[in-house]
């Protein structure tokens, strides 16, 4: 299931969408599955840095996806 990390760095809000792989006490990778330009590459966000980490509704690529909601 994709999720949805926003994180604030330097005061600058960035949201990134894809795949957790490695979910450590001090950073979280994740391979990016949107947009499709960044498909496939991985970043490591530092915990300390991340606001929330929401899963997302799977959607056709091109569409914008959004947050699972509870019920």
């Amino acid at each position: 299931m994709e999720s949805m990390v926003t994180s604030r760095e330097d005061g600058e809000t960035q949201t990134h969408i894809g795949h957790t792989v490695c979910e450590g006490p001090g950073q979280m990778r994740l391979v990016l599955t949107r947009p499709y330009h960044e498909a496939g590459h991985i970043v490591e966000i530092p915990r300390e840095d991340i606001e929330s980490i929401e899963p997302v509704e799977h959607t056709v690529l091109g569409e914008t996806p959004t947050p699972l909601c509870d019920g």
